[in-house]
């Protein structure tokens, strides 16, 4: 049994090799499965090469808009020193002496010494005018106290003596009228008794007329004094009373003036020694062009204007970040929102803040940024670390908006078509373009308010899949504006922006 299992078993001469039927099915197995294998690989490369679409599924998550951006960190209660001394067109006063820049000073402690020798010069011509003034001043008072007392010397001295002598020449002119009466009287009575001739009759009567004559005289003289002259030296005297008074009063003002002029003058000498206002540690304000170069350095012999600051003192306690922020990205940034500080030179350390304060406007730019425009910013340190020195550069990272739980889309997937807003969907091998209703964006990823359902393959070059999708058709005045993916040019249409900001304030309250 055991040689017949040995022996070689004998065969047809038609089995010496693959039956025609063996041959014919591997070959339709083979076939059947390059087919499959082709069919996969044709579909495929119709589906992905056709279109040359880069997809990308939608999915939920926390979606986050922050902006970050480079800034120095400043003292948020920093005293500044200027120089109020008056520069009277002349370029500035030099700096004779100044404190070693760090040096910590308390108030009141030394901090400069500008160069007065130019008031004290002043100072000494406004004196001797000053001094020339107040004897002018007093001069003048004299003149008029004098024409006060002329006034009462002839209402109480000269008028009172011209009338008191007016009225004795009266008396004595009535008394001899009445003697040259008697007189005349008596002759009368011995010329009729042909005692007295005609002739001496004549000269008696001529004395009486004379006499008369002279009392009528002395009467007028009197009314005269009394109703013209008197009238006439009083009012010559009260003029001369306004006048000096006047002139008194004018050179008590020139005086005031020059004087007022002589203690500005010694003001200003003694604001060239600058004391500290607060205490604090000494920090140079240099001024920088808007290349960055040092256009004026605080040291001795620096040519200092008229406010023109000089030193700062910081406040350790009270530190805040100074950033600049451009305007594609200011509307986001709310006062109240929190922030991260990481400043440079210390490691991974981490500090809190707040924004304080965005400026309403535009900050200069010059000619190499004439198209850009960006917004000052400052960002409040919650608790500053003595570590933190004014001009420290450091990185801000503003939290502007959370949405947890959100549905996301990157903006490069967003096509824009006139106002609208789609999304090329891939589904069942095709294109379908789908109107979506956007929300705030992180330059990144938009949220999608709704169109969109999670887990949907959505293409990341839209552009090249307009000729594969329905879009409404533009109204004639929009079509010649053209369309293009939002990611060409990240400029919010002015309804999400609205949506944006409001969701931001309902966060940053």
């Amino acid at each position: 049994m055991n040689s017949s299992c040995n022996q070689p078993v004998a065969l047809p001469s038609n089995r010496r090799g693959a039956s025609p039927f063996s041959i014919m099915a591997t070959l339709l197995v083979l076939g059947g499965i390059g087919a499959a294998s082709y069919y996969v690989w044709a579909a495929r490369s119709n589906d992905e090469g056709k279109t040359n679409a880069i997809l990308h599924e939608v999915q939920r998550d926390d979606f986050t808009l922050s902006v970050t951006e480079r800034g120095e960190i400043e003292s948020a209660g920093v005293v500044e020193v200027k120089s109020e001394v008056k520069t009277n067109n002349t370029p500035g006063l030099a700096i004779l002496r100044i404190v070693p820049e760090g040096t910590h000073v308390e108030e009141g402690d030394f901090l400069i010494e500008l160069d007065s020798s130019a008031l004290e010069e002043e100072r000494t011509t406004r004196q001797i005018t000053a001094n020339t003034n107040l004897a002018v001043v007093v001069e003048a008072k004299n003149l008029y106290e004098t024409a006060v007392i002329a006034k009462r010397e002839y209402i109480e001295g000269t008028f009172v003596q011209e009338k008191q002598t007016i009225e004795s020449e009266m008396f004595v002119a009535e008394e001899n009228l009445n003697r040259a009466k008697e007189y005349f009287e008596y002759s009368k009575k011995l010329a009729a008794k042909g005692y007295v001739n005609d002739l001496q009759l004549e000269a008696d009567k001529f004395a009486v007329e004379k006499s008369q004559k002279e009392l009528e005289a002395a009467n007028t003289k009197l009314r005269v004094l009394e109703n013209f002259t008197k009238e006439k030296m009083v009012k010559q005297l009260e003029s001369d009373i306004i006048i000096a008074k006047t002139k008194w009063e004018s050179d008590q003002k020139s005086h005031e003036l020059e004087r007022g002029k002589l203690e500005d003058v010694e003001d200003q000498i003694r604001k060239c020694t600058i004391l500290a206002p607060h205490q604090g540690v000494v920090t140079y304000a240099h001024s920088r062009d808007h290349r960055g170069n040092n256009e004026f350095v605080v040291e001795e012999g620096a040519v200092i204007r008229e406010r023109q600051t000089i030193i700062k003192l910081p406040d350790a306690s009270s530190m805040r970040v100074e950033l600049t922020i451009n305007e594609s990205l200011i509307q986001y940034v709310k006062p109240g929102m929190p922030a991260k500080i990481f400043p440079v030179g210390l490691g991974d350390q981490v500090f809190k803040g707040q924004v304080e304060k965005v400026n309403r406007y535009a900050e200069p730019s010059g000619w190499r940024k004439a198209n850009v425009k960006e917004y000052k910013a400052y960002v409040t340190i919650e608790e500053p670390d003595a570590k933190l020195r004014s001009g420290m550069t450091t990185s801000v990272t503003i939290n502007c908006l959370e949405e947890p739980d959100a549905i996301q889309a990157p903006v490069q997937s967003v096509y824009a078509h006139g106002e609208d807003f789609f999304c090329f969907v891939r589904e069942a091998g095709r294109w379908n373009a789908k109107k979506v209703e956007v929300g705030p964006t992180n330059d990144k990823f938009f949220v999608i308010r709704g169109g969109l359902n999670e887990n949907d393959a959505v293409a990341m070059n839209p552009k090249r899949m307009v000729s594969e999708v329905n879009l409404p058709p533009l109204p004639q005045q929009k079509a010649a504006d053209g369309q293009q993916p939002i990611a060409e040019g990240l400029q919010l249409p002015e309804k999400v922006a609205e949506h944006s900001e409001a969701t931001q304030s309902s966060a940053g309250g």
